[in-house]
C-alpha cells in the first residue's frame, strides 16, 4: 500500500497502478476497518477502483496520525471482517431503441447478438466503486468474450439507466450524461435520488445480476413508484 496526501486535508492510500479487482476488494476492506473504530476528526471515507480516499479534519486529526493508522490497519486486511455482500438483480431491456450498440457488440465480438446479451446476464458483477457521476456503478466480472474499448469519439448524450460494457467492466448511467461506454440496454429503475436516505442505490462491495425484460415491461416498471426491496436478490 503507497499512501499519498490529496491536498491538506485528504490522504488517498493506493493498492495497485492499474485496474485491478482485488485492489478494489483491499480499498472497501480498509474503508471497513478504518470505520470500525474511526478517529476523531475523521470526515469521509470514499473507495475507488484501486484505492481509499480518506478526508479528515486537519484541525482535529493530523495527516501524519492518519497515515499511521490506515498503515497499521492494512497490514490486517486479509483478517478483516466484511459483512454479506448486498445482492440486487438489475431488470435490463435490450430491446430497440435502448440497445444503441449491441449490434456493432455483436460484430466487434464475433458474436451474436443473443450471445452477446446471454454473457452479459450471465456475469455476476461486484460493484468495484460508485463514482464519476452521483450513484454511477462501475461493476467488475464482464465475460471476457465481451472485453471492448470505449467508443471513439464519445457520445455527447446518453439516457438516464443506459447500461454499457468497456474494457472489463459493465455500468450503469443514473443520469443523462455523455458517454463513451458501449451500450447493450437500459434499466427502467433509478440509481440515484438525493431525496433517499442513502441518496445512490448500489454501493461498493454490492453483487448485481441483470435480468432481461421486454419493452412493455420496461414501460410498466418505470411507471410505478420504485421500491428498492423488488430488486433486492
Amino acid at each position: 500500500m503507497r499512501i499519498r496526501r490529496a491536498g491538506d486535508a485528504a490522504l488517498i492510500a493506493e493498492f495497485s497502478q492499474t485496474l485491478d479487482p482485488a485492489a478494489a476488494a483491499r480499498a472497501r476492506a480498509l474503508e471497513l476497518a478504518l470505520l470500525a473504530d474511526p478517529p476523531p476528526g475523521l470526515i469521509e471515507t470514499m473507495p475507488a477502483l484501486r484505492s481509499l480516499l480518506v478526508r479528515f479534519d486537519p484541525l482535529r486529526l493530523s495527516g501524519r496520525a492518519l497515515a499511521a493508522r490506515l498503515a497499521a490497519l492494512a497490514q490486517d486486511l486479509p483478517e478483516a471482517p466484511a459483512p454479506a455482500a448486498r445482492r440486487w438483480r438489475i431488470p435490463i431491456c435490450y430491446e430497440a431503441p435502448f440497445a444503441l450498440d449491441l449490434a456493432e457488440v455483436a460484430t466487434r465480438t464475433g458474436l451474436s447478438e443473443e450471445e452477446v446479451i446471454a454473457r452479459h446476464l450471465g456475469s455476476d458483477f461486484t460493484v468495484l466503486m460508485v463514482g464519476s457521476y452521483p450513484g454511477h456503478p462501475y461493476l467488475g466480472g464482464l465475460d471476457p468474450a465481451l472485453a471492448l474499448p470505449r467508443r471513439a469519439p464519445p457520445r455527447t448524450r446518453l439516457p438516464a439507466g443506459s447500461v454499457g460494457i468497456a474494457e472489463t467492466m459493465s455500468n450503469i448511467y443514473p443520469q443523462e450524461a455523455p458517454g463513451g461506454w458501449n451500450i447493450l440496454g437500459r434499466t427502467p429503475i433509478p440509481l440515484f435520488d438525493a431525496g433517499w436516505e442513502s441518496p445512490a442505490l448500489l454501493a461498493a462491495g454490492d453483487r448485481v445480476r441483470f435480468v432481461r425484460i421486454t419493452a412493455e415491461a420496461f414501460a410498466e416498471i418505470a411507471g410505478r413508484p420504485f421500491r428498492a426491496e423488488e430488486w433486492a436478490a
